[in-house]
């Protein structure tokens, strides 16, 4: 499964790209970047006269400021297309399946919701309610390898989430309000979020 986190973040920096080339103003971005870099130059040229020292730091202050106005709409998109992306992603790369025979716990932000667990997830624990934060917690311990559905019922509503022990795609999205307490992954011992955007920066860099 965490071999597909190297194709999402390279598609994700090809969008990347591809929406700061359509909706961004590319000769503005190159020069702003230009003046960027004669800024700098500036630093060792005038090294030891402070007060270009100073008014060259403001310049680049200002020629930063400008370069994100420029850059700000596809960057808005993109973070807005990540946040709606980030629930599933975490799920599947952030997040291993509970492990059979190891108990685990189930947290809704509800405190009377009602727990039904499917067959092979055993319910250890009454429910215990947490008053200050209007939430409700179960131990439960899966049996073996098993996916299915737990229900919650909560003024007269129903709730699904799906729970995966042992293998299989978590599900970041269905049943929000409810949360499995699913071990956490690392990848490469750093979390995927590091190198989702190494890739898709790398990518978006070779797309350029």
């Amino acid at each position: 499964m965490i071999r597909t986190l190297i194709p999402v973040s390279l598609i994700y920096g090809f969008a990347a790209a591809l929406a700061l080339r359509r909706f961004s103003d590319r000769e503005a971005v190159r020069a702003s970047i230009n003046r960027m870099i004669a800024h700098l130059y500036e630093f060792r040229l005038f090294i030891d006269t402070p007060s270009l020292i100073f008014r060259a730091q403001m310049d680049l202050l200002r020629e930063n400021l400008r370069l994100l106005r420029l850059i700000l709409l596809p960057c808005a998109m993109l973070a807005v297309f990540f946040v709606a992306l980030f629930p599933q992603l975490d799920a599947w790369y952030g997040h291993t399946p509970l492990p059979p025979g190891e108990p685990s716990v189930i947290t809704a932000q509800f405190d009377d919701a009602v727990l039904e667990a499917p067959a092979g997830i055993a319910v250890e624990t009454p429910p215990v309610h947490s008053v200050h934060d209007h939430e409700v917690s179960w131990r439960v311990r899966p049996l073996g390898k098993v996916s299915g559905e737990l229900r919650l019922r909560h003024d007269g509503h129903l709730i699904v989430k799906q729970i995966v022990v042992g293998s299989g795609w978590i599900d970041g999205y269905t049943g929000r309000g409810v949360g499995i307490h699913y071990p956490r992954r690392t990848v490469f011992e750093a979390n995927w979020m590091v190198w989702f955007f190494l890739l898709s920066g790398i990518a978006a860099l070779v797309y350029r």
